[in-house]
């Protein structure tokens, strides 16, 4: 704890545990009963294996997402109604079927209530990860936690993720935790955590780049043994038609764009832009609309062209990284690469970026104490779930501006990161 006496940072610690113990109670307090509609799934997907019905598992809404399907309504208002919604199963059939062997021990409510209550605790350790990845030196531990706090309390991205209570969270700790295992040296450890969180979600494998980036090849084998054996073990146990209805979901997910407010992407942020410069004519409602290659025939056209921008960016960032010190590359890296991740995929959800949010500390205490505090502040108040929402429900602003602003927001964290990187740090040794 560089900078500050070992008695002084005894006492960080205290206050940092306290300060985290007293959110993880307001969190729980304050999200105790929310919808957990991103959560609803699972615990669905595993009642219908148990009851021998599989059929239901991978049932979903004409567009994909936006809803209860229709074939789960009847369930779930038998079940007492735990959740307002019941969005669609879109994890491999694996977590379904392990699933299936809790539901008929632990009822939803319960279920609920008990996954809410781990997925809080984790975000409160995803902080403590964050800061052993990324803070920098002669930043105290307790003013990284205040911040990072106060930011994950109020931020319209950490707020979507416990409100839905999204799996997400679990998937962005394991993420941080495979990388603080990379920067001890623990590389097998590092890939089979990463591997867990891509055979939850196949996003987070994506961040096997930043194993190759840093040529650590116990990692990256490590996360290919994991992931091929939870996808062998997943076809053992659910059989190949799960699979089957798996691929065509994710398939539907990747040919179609929801120009929604909750999906935070470059693609739809541009597309919004042009419509509203009336160079091209979106068929938008009041609660957006959902483009598939029938409805809108550049789809494809635009989800090649974020992908080719995507790859651009890394590269970029891959050369411009590369002469900072091995920590400050890594930290840096690892922000840059979740906001790239988020910002150029067809849904870029809202809670897709928490993992961000938690990284995005280190930029602000590389400058002095007062732009720290202002660019927090800016940046804290253009993306606060408060302003976010209440400005389409309560002020009646067009979410569409809400929704650009998020993502230049995070394109100017980009070149931030890209002029900061320009300037090296001293490194901190933990």
């Amino acid at each position: 704890m560089t900078g500050f006496s070992a008695q002084n940072g005894t006492r960080d610690v205290g206050f940092c545990v306290l300060l985290l113990t007293l959110w993880v109670l307001a969190a729980l307090s304050g999200h105790w009963q929310s919808p957990s509609s991103d959560l609803a799934p699972l615990y669905l997907a595993g009642h219908f294996l148990a009851e021998g019905r599989p059929e239901l598992v991978y049932s979903a809404p004409p567009h994909l997402v936006g809803g209860t399907p229709a074939e789960w309504l009847e369930t779930v208002a038998a079940m007492g109604q735990p959740w307002k919604d019941a969005f669609p199963y879109i994890y491999p059939p694996i977590w379904a079927k392990l699933l299936s062997y809790v539901t008929p021990h632990v009822g939803p409510f319960a279920f609920t209530r008990a996954a809410m209550v781990l997925q809080v605790s984790l975000l409160a350790g995803a902080v403590v990860l964050a800061a052993r990845l990324a803070r920098p030196a002669g930043v105290r531990p307790l003013i990284w936690v205040a911040v990072s706090l106060a930011l994950i309390q109020t931020s319209v991205f950490s707020q979507t993720a416990l409100y839905f209570n999204q799996p997400q969270i679990t998937v962005m700790f394991l993420t941080l935790l495979a990388f603080e295992r990379l920067q001890a040296g623990q590389d097998r450890t590092a890939g089979v955590l990463l591997g867990l969180a891509a055979a939850i979600k196949i996003l987070p494998g994506v961040f096997v780049l930043l194993f190759f980036y840093e040529r650590r090849w116990h990692a990256v084998a490590a996360f290919a043994a994991t992931v091929g054996a939870l996808v062998a073990l997943s076809f053992l146990l659910a059989g190949p038609e799960l699979h089957a209805e798996f691929l065509e979901a994710v398939d539907r997910v990747e040919t179609s764009l929801p120009v929604v407010p909750s999906n935070a992407s470059v693609q739809v942020s541009v597309l919004l832009l042009l419509h509203k410069l009336g160079v091209i004519t979106l068929p938008i409602t009041g609660v957006g609309a959902y483009l598939s290659p029938q409805v809108f025939p550049a789809v494809p056209v635009v989800a090649l062209a974020a992908r080719i921008a995507f790859l651009a960016a890394a590269l970029m960032f891959a050369y411009r990284l590369w002469p900072l010190p091995p920590r400050t590359r890594r930290a840096y890296g690892l922000l840059a690469l979740s906001v790239l991740i988020a910002l150029f995929s067809p849904v870029g959800w809202l809670h897709y970026y928490t993992i961000s949010l938690l990284l995005l500390p280190q930029l602000a205490f590389r400058a002095s104490p007062r732009v720290a505090i202002l660019a927090l502040v800016v940046f804290g108040a253009l993306t606060s779930s408060t302003l976010y929402i209440n400005s389409v429900v309560v002020f009646g602003w067009d979410w569409t501006v809400m929704n650009i602003t998020v993502s230049v927001v995070w394109l100017l964290v980009l070149a931030l990161i890209w002029v900061l990187a320009g300037q090296r740090a001293p490194e901190r040794a933990d």
